[in-house]
């Protein structure tokens, strides 16, 4: 029992050191070379859009419209970027002006990642209904 608690003891500090690890090069790659090439890393690493959203609004000055445009230009799935906008509180007006950013700024964006939903949308009225046999502009 000694050998199993001290084993789940060591998995749990190699775990830790390598999660402190990858939040400093995500930091310091940010730091040094902006965050399209940080998210691009964090992407390449193994983390996923929702851990670098966290992280990355936690980062001083970062605008959360250059961390959306960062996570679509790096590859990430539209999907998995709305979840963690939403889970972090960035709104969908943010999102959208990301993805259009992304579109602008790089090569290779997948257009479909993203179909922005219409917050002001308005139907033409119905057309009105054919007049009915027993209607009086039907006699003479």
């Amino acid at each position: 029992m000694k050998r199993i608690t001290i084993a789940c003891i060591l998995v749990l500090i190699s775990v830790s050191i390598a999660f402190a690890d990858w939040l400093g090069d995500f930091r310091d790659t940010y730091v040094q070379a902006g965050i399209d090439k940080a998210v691009e890393n964090a992407l390449k690493g193994g983390a996923n859009p929702d851990l670098i959203v966290e992280n990355g609004m936690r980062l001083d000055g970062l605008n959360p419209q250059n961390l959306v445009k960062a996570l679509y230009c790096a590859g990430a799935k539209g999907v998995d970027i709305r979840a963690a906008a939403e889970k972090w509180n960035i709104s969908e007006v943010i999102v959208a002006a990301g993805f259009k950013k992304s579109i602008a700024e790089c090569q290779d964006v997948d257009t479909q990642a993203y179909t922005p939903v219409a917050s002001d949308t308005t139907f033409p009225p119905p057309p009105p209904p054919p007049p009915s046999p027993a209607s009086p502009s039907n006699f003479r």
